[in-house]
């Protein structure tokens, strides 16, 4: 499936043209807050004129564009699948109110399909259904988690990490507590949240908060608490931390080394079990 920021990248070409050539209006409409938020469930406008954007609001738009109307505008890139927000399923109502024909996201290409079969069967292969053996998704889960923790050039060592503590008075960011505090990750180091191991994604938290938190995304895990997701906003911005969960081709590129950590496995058991057996069979063994 599409991830919600492909997709509505997908679509922007298609809704701008349909506010040049049939409904005016509805650029303006796009550029209001409230609007995008009932109709498209996104917490800013969908689109907003360049000289509009402030400092602090620069990184929730992408970087592209648009001419709409006359007027240079750049597209929210704001968009959550579930749990966090409602965006494709309200993008989805909307294209349909709008007559845009809505294309199957979920829809893969036959190449990918192939690749991705192929993938199942050789994980397959990989679990034996031995007790406690080490899995396959192990090793592509830390695979992943080192390509994450070191994009980038930005460098820091434990005085910048104290200095992050300080920053927040010594406190858990989650619920404010002074107690034993960890380093967590706001935007999760996985596949699925894209995070990075970087000074504007890592925050103190109590050991609870931490443990309670696993996973979740912080504005999902702070849903009841804007204001702290404010608090660690600010914080990103401080340090230039713009997430990448949005970027299509990282995500690619991620999920292409998530698979060929199982291609290479599988490759390996492979032959040394055709060595294992010959050797087995030159030992009389069976």
């Amino acid at each position: 499936m599409m991830k919600i920021g492909g997709l509505i990248q997908h679509y922007i070409p298609i809704i701008f043209a349909l506010c040049e050539k049939q409904d005016h209006a509805e650029f303006d409409r796009l550029c209001d807050r409230a609007y995008s938020k009932d109709v498209l469930d996104v917490n800013f406008p969908f689109c907003k004129p360049i000289s509009e954007i402030s400092a602090l609001e620069n990184r929730r738009y992408w970087s592209q564009v648009y001419i709409v109307r006359g007027m240079s505008v750049r597209v929210t890139s704001q968009w959550f699948d579930p749990p966090t927000s409602k965006s494709r399923p309200f993008l989805l109502r909307y294209l349909e109110r709008q007559g845009i024909g809505v294309i199957d996201a979920a829809r893969t290409d036959p190449v990918s399909a192939a690749i991705d079969n192929s993938v199942i069967e050789q994980t397959k292969k990989l679990s034996r259904g031995r007790y406690k053996g080490n899995a396959i998704g192990n090793a592509q889960n830390l695979v992943v988690r080192n390509i994450l923790s070191n994009l980038g050039t930005e460098d820091f060592g434990e005085k910048h990490w104290r200095q992050v503590i300080e920053d927040f008075g010594g406190l858990c960011v989650y619920c404010g507590q002074d107690s034993e505090l960890v380093m967590d990750h706001v935007v999760p180091i996985n596949r699925q949240s894209l995070g990075e191991h970087r000074l504007g994604n890592l925050v103190p938290s109590c050991k609870g908060c931490n443990a309670i938190k696993g996973d979740k995304d912080f504005r999902a895990f702070l849903s009841a608490q804007p204001d702290r997701i404010a608090v660690i906003e600010t914080h990103m911005d401080r340090h230039d931390y713009v997430p990448v969960s949005e970027n299509e081709q990282i995500r690619q590129i991620i999920e292409l080394a998530h698979k060929e950590i199982v291609q290479v496995a599988s490759r390996y058991i492979d032959i040394l079990n055709t060595l294992t057996v010959g050797q087995n069979v030159k030992r009389g063994e069976t």
